[in-house]
C-alpha cells in the first residue's frame, strides 16, 4: 500500500523536473494563443494553445493560469522534438500545484518509511513465533489453522471479484483486442500508401494528427492518426497507409513505428483471460462447498 501510494506523487515530481531541465536544454519561445479554454471546478482547468507563427499545432498546457480566457495571447516554451511539453513563460516554478504535490511527496516518503517499520515489526514477530513454536514441547496441540481468505468473504463478493470482474475485464479486451487486430490485418492485407497533408497537429501527452488524403477514387478523406515516431506540424506532407473499404482506417507508414495497439490488448486479453481461468472455478468450488456445508448441516 506505501507503494502504491508513493508512486503518483513520485512520478508527477519527476515529470514536472524532467519537462523544466529539458524545456531549459532546449526549449523555443513563440507567441501562442488560447483556442480552447475549459474552466473546471474541481481539477486544473484545461487550456489550449496555439502558436502565432509557424510551425502550426496545438497543445495542452498542463498548468494553466486562472487569469487566462479564450483567444488571449501568452508567451509558451514548447519541446521541438515533443510539442506537448509546453508551459507558459511567466507560469511560476512554485504555485499551489506544485506545493500539493510537495506535500504528497512528504506524505509518501512517511507512508513509504511506515511500510519499512511495519515489515521489520512483521518480520521480528514472524520470527519470534518461529522460535517460540520449535521450544513448545513435543505434547502441546498443533494451533488451530488459520481462515482461508475466500472464506472470510461474503457469497456476493467472491461472485463479483472472482467472477463477474474478471470475465467482465476479459470480454471487454478481448472485444477490443478483435477490433484492433482487424484493423491492423486489413491494412497489411489491402492497405494502400498514399501521401497526405496534416490538416491538424494536437499534442496532449501523446500526439494525433488530423490527416487528409486522396483515395483511389480522387476523393479526400480524412483521418485520425496517433503519432506513432517524430513530430508533425500542420501542413507537413506524410506518408500514411489506409483501408480503401474504410479510409478512416489509417496510420503513419513509418519505418520503426511503436508496435500496434492490437498487441497491447491482446496481451492484456490474454492476462486476464488466464486468470479468469484460474478464479471462475476457484469461484465454482468456493460456492458449492458452501451449499454442501448448508446442507449437511441442514439435515
Amino acid at each position: 500500500m506505501a507503494v502504491i501510494v508513493s508512486t503518483y506523487p513520485a512520478f508527477a515530481t519527476f515529470d514536472y523536473i524532467r519537462d523544466r531541465v529539458i524545456l531549459e536544454d532546449r526549449g523555443v519561445q513563440v507567441d501562442a494563443w488560447v483556442v480552447d479554454y475549459n474552466w473546471v471546478r474541481k481539477g486544473p482547468d484545461t487550456v489550449v494553445v496555439r502558436p502565432d507563427d509557424p510551425p502550426y499545432f496545438e497543445a495542452t498546457l498542463s498548468r494553466g493560469s486562472s487569469d487566462l480566457a479564450f483567444n488571449d495571447r501568452l508567451d509558451v516554451l514548447y519541446d521541438p522534438r515533443d510539442p506537448g511539453r509546453i508551459v507558459a513563460v511567466d507560469e511560476p516554478l512554485i504555485d499551489g500545484q506544485v506545493l500539493l504535490f510537495a506535500g504528497l511527496d512528504l506524505f509518501a516518503i512517511v507512508c513509504l518509511l511506515a511500510g519499512v517499520v511495519a515489515v521489520g515489526e512483521l518480520l521480528r514477530r514472524a520470527v519470534a513465533r518461529r522460535k517460540e513454536e520449535t521450544a513448545l514441547p513435543r505434547d502441546e496441540p498443533p494451533a488451530s489453522p488459520r481462515t482461508p481468505f475466500l472464506a472470510t468473504l461474503e457469497t456476493s463478493q467472491v461472485v463479483l471479484l472472482l467472477v463477474v470482474m474478471p470475465v467482465l475485464s476479459t470480454a471487454v479486451f478481448g472485444l477490443l483486442a478483435a477490433s484492433s487486430i482487424n484493423d491492423a490485418t486489413a491494412l497489411r492485407t489491402t492497405g494502400v500508401t498514399t501521401r497526405g497533408v496534416v490538416v491538424k497537429s494536437t499534442w496532449e501527452g501523446a500526439g494525433e494528427l488530423d490527416v487528409r488524403f486522396p483515395v483511389q477514387d480522387g476523393i479526400k478523406h480524412s483521418a485520425h492518426v496517433p503519432v506513432q515516431g517524430g513530430v508533425f506540424y500542420e501542413g507537413d506532407s506524410v506518408d500514411i497507409v489506409y483501408e480503401p473499404a474504410r479510409p478512416t482506417n489509417a496510420r503513419l507508414a513509418l519505418p520503426g513505428s511503436r508496435p500496434d495497439a492490437s498487441l497491447i490488448y491482446l496481451a492484456v486479453f490474454i492476462a486476464f483471460g488466464a486468470a479468469a481461468a484460474v478464479s471462475v472455478p476457484t469461484a465454482v468450488g468456493t460456492l458449492v462447498s458452501r451449499v454442501n456445508r448448508r446442507s449437511g448441516g441442514g439435515t
